[in-house]
Formats: structure tokens, sequence, C-alpha cells
């Protein structure tokens, strides 16, 4: 089981809780890919903005954003912008390469 799927899964739960984490962790890897292809290829980007390049609703952008901020593979890139409610709102890019490899 993926770290992702033991964290979602408790360790007495039925054997159909563990497959839908899993699934749950396929699903995360999949969004988590798609955020970061359109950082690369649309350069930085907030996550309201990232929600509308990509098509994925903005709370599951959110968390994969978090997650790919915790992998060190997106940082924030100190540009605030409003979204479509008019909230400020980090602007994330992906970490240079220099910066991963320090």
């Amino acid at each position: 089981m993926t770290d992702f799927g033991k964290k979602h899964a408790r360790a007495d739960d039925i054997d159909t809780s563990h497959a839908s984490a899993e699934r749950a962790a396929d699903v995360a890897a999949r969004h988590k890919k798609m955020i970061h292809a359109a950082l690369v290829e649309g350069g930085p980007q907030t996550s309201d903005e990232i929600s509308r390049t990509v098509g994925l609703l903005p709370h599951q952008v959110i968390k994969r954003v978090s997650d790919l901020r915790n992998d060190g593979s997106i940082v924030d890139s100190g540009e605030r912008r409003p979204t479509r409610t008019g909230r400020r709102a980090a602007v994330w890019k992906v970490k240079p390469i220099q910066q991963i490899n320090a």
C-alpha cells in the first residue's frame, strides 16, 4: 500500500476501504501530474487559474498544490493575484532545478 493509502485507510479497515484508498492515490497522482504540467507549460499561476487551466475543481487543485509544495516540486513565487471571487491568492511556480538539487 502506498503512503497515501496508509494515511487514508486504517489498519483495521475492511479490504474495500484499502482498495478505495489506493484508487484515491492514483487519482491524486494523476491530478498532481496535471497541475505540475500546467505550471511547466503555462508558467506561474494561482490555484484558481490552475483549476481553470486543467479543468479540476478548486478544492481538488488546492489539495494537490499542497502536496506538490510539501514534495518540494513547486514554490510560492511571492506574487499575489486576485481570484474569481476577488481574494488575493499565492502564485505558484515550478521550483527551479538548481534549487531542487541543492
